[in-house]
């Protein structure tokens, strides 16, 4: 499978002239709608434009053949929760990139994990988040065709309280004071301020951490109930990071989260954990789509 997602990545983003046509054979294709699995399965590219899917199809003469053997073909997977830009957890200075980067070190990151992304089978992603608007520069790079990446929603900087999760916190005061131009905002007239100017330079949607965070500083994790109460009765939805347990509880067993943050990272995977098992329970006890519909579990990932 991964060597088909590369294959595909890496065809969709080069650069294809208008006559340049491919075809792509593979033991199966699932489109994602539902329908029975095309075995047999060909796929016909002409330019940067799908023009045929199916079974035994004719190859246009002059196609260039990509034969995947024993594989199946999917759509392009969609993440909705992705940080491109910056430094990765846990590698060297990640918890001080925001005093010791050059101010474009981030963006420049985030070339390479964008064309990580797209060769992983990755074709769009919701990015959620990124100082100095640095995630519409690279939107923009990617959409010019001078940068290889998935399609990009972008957020530009995450809205929250002072001292909050997606403040920075830590360091001495007047350091990294940030406002709402920053993302960070207080009350509803700070709040609407942030959202415009993010909006203004060209934010497809915005991120709010409506809580604390596990890689923050001085703030604690966990939906309070009245703003359970909040989302569900104004019907949001709650987008969990599941991944996102295994990997601080690694990075708590290795060292790399220490003192607080490691035992918010330990308490958050283990309400992952309990949550998941409810999830399956109810799945189990109710119709699928009759809990979307009840609304008591719907939140929104912060």
């Amino acid at each position: 499978m991964r060597r088909l997602a590369i294959a595909i990545a890496i065809l969709l983003a080069s650069p294809l002239l208008a006559a340049d046509v491919f075809a792509i054979r593979a033991a199966r294709l699932i489109d994602g709608t539902g329908a029975a699995t095309i075995t047999n399965a060909v796929v016909i590219v002409t330019g940067d434009t799908i023009t045929a899917v199916g079974s035994n199809i004719a190859v246009p003469a002059g196609a260039t053949v990509i034969d995947l053997g024993d594989s199946t073909i999917l759509p392009g997977v969609i993440d909705a929760h992705v940080h491109l830009i910056g430094r990765q957890l846990g590698e060297p200075l990640w918890d001080m990139s925001s005093v010791r980067d050059f101010a474009g070190y981030s963006a420049i990151r985030g070339v390479g994990h964008a064309e990580k992304t797209l060769l992983a089978g990755i074709t769009t992603v919701r990015n959620v988040g990124a100082d100095a608007f640095h995630d519409l520069a690279l939107r923009q790079a990617i959409n010019e065709g001078f940068v290889r990446g998935p399609r990009m929603q972008a957020a530009a900087h995450s809205l929250g309280i002072t001292g909050g999760h997606c403040d920075d916190n830590g360091y001495r005061p007047g350091l990294l004071d940030a406002g709402p131009r920053e993302g960070i905002a207080n009350g509803p007239d700070e709040v609407r301020a942030a959202v415009r100017y993010q909006v203004k330079y060209g934010a497809d949607v915005i991120k709010t951490c409506a809580t604390g965070g596990v890689l923050s500083e001085g703030d604690a994790v966990g939906t309070t109930q009245e703003g359970a109460k909040l989302m569900a009765q104004n019907g949001t939805y709650l987008v969990p990071t599941l991944s996102a347990a295994e990997k601080i509880e690694l990075a708590v067993k290795d060292g790399t989260l220490k003192g607080q943050r490691a035992e918010k990272a330990v308490a958050a995977a283990t309400a992952m954990r309990n949550a998941i098992r409810i999830a399956v329970a109810q799945s189990g006890s109710h119709r699928h789509g009759n809990r979307r519909r009840r609304g008591p579990s719907r939140g929104q990932h912060s």
